[in-house]
C-alpha cells in the first residue's frame, strides 16, 4: 500500500505543533551528541521507562538552560509520538523526512529520527503507545430482535413494534436496550450517511490509499 502524501500535508497535520516549533529554535546550537543523549531518553520514555535521573543527570552536565532543554525533549516526545501512530505503510521514509526539512530541523539530526521511526525500536514503540493512548471497550457481539408489546401500561405502545438490541463488550458487560422503529430508521440513515462521507473522504488525493 502506498501513501499519497502532497507537499503541503505534513505527517504533524495542517499546524506544526507549538512543542516541536520550539524544539526546532532550541536545536538550532545543539551537538549531535547531545541530541543523541536526549533522543535516546525520548525513546526511552515512550518505551515506558523511568528517564528521571539520565534526565537529571544530562540537565546537570549539559550547559543548556533548564527551559530550553525541557522545550527540546517535549517537542521531540511529541514528534516521535505523531509519527510512531501512523502505520509505516502509509508514512514514506522520503515524506517524513521533507516534514522535517520544513520545520528547519537539522540533516543529522533528521537522520537519527529516522532511525527511530523506521528502526527496530519501532514495534516496541508502536506496542507501548497502543497500551498507553486512551480507548473504550469494543463490541464483541451484537443481537437484535423485533418485539411488540401486547400488555403495557401505555395504551400508546400496546401492540406498537420496537427493536430490542442487545450488546456484549470486550469488557465482558452487557448493554440491552430499545429503540422504536422510527429512532431505528434514523440510527440507520446516519449510520449510512457517515459510511458514505468517509467514502468520500477516502477518495480526496491526500488521504488516498492505493495497493
Amino acid at each position: 500500500m502506498s501513501f499519497s502524501h502532497e507537499k503541503d500535508t505534513s505527517f504533524l497535520g495542517a499546524r506544526i505543533p507549538p512543542e516541536i516549533e520550539s524544539m526546532s529554535n532550541g536545536l538550532k546550537d545543539v551537538e549531535q551528541e547531545m541530541f543523541r543523549k536526549l533522543l535516546k531518553v525520548v525513546v526511552n520514555a515512550l518505551e515506558g521507562k523511568d528517564c528521571r535521573d539520565t534526565m537529571k543527570s544530562i540537565a546537570d552536565n549539559s550547559g543548556l538552560p533548564q527551559e530550553k532543554l525541557s522545550h527540546i525533549v517535549a517537542g521531540m516526545y511529541r514528534l516521535l509520538s505523531e509519527a510512531i501512530r501512523i502505520p509505516q505503510s502509509l508514512l514514506k521514509q522520503e515524506a517524513f523526512k521533507e516534514d522535517l526539512r520544513e520545520v528547519r530541523i537539522a540533516e543529522d539530526f533528521i537522520t537519527d529520527f529516522c532511525s527511530v521511526v523506521f528502526g527496530n525500536r519501532r514495534a516496541a514503540l508502536e506496542t507501548a503507545t497502543s497500551q498507553r493512548d486512551p480507548h473504550l471497550p469494543t463490541i464483541d457481539e451484537f443481537k437484535w430482535r423485533v418485539d411488540v408489546a401486547i400488555s403495557t401500561s401505555s395504551l400508546a405502545r400496546a401492540l406498537q413494534p420496537s427493536v430490542l438490541m442487545r450488546m456484549k463488550m470486550s469488557d465482558g458487560n452487557f448493554h440491552q436496550f430499545e429503540v422504536p422503529p422510527a429512532k431505528f430508521q434514523e440510527l440507520r440513515y446516519n449510520v449510512a450517511l457517515i459510511l458514505k462521507e468517509m467514502n468520500d473522504l477516502e477518495k480526496k488525493s491526500i488521504l488516498r490509499i492505493q495497493d
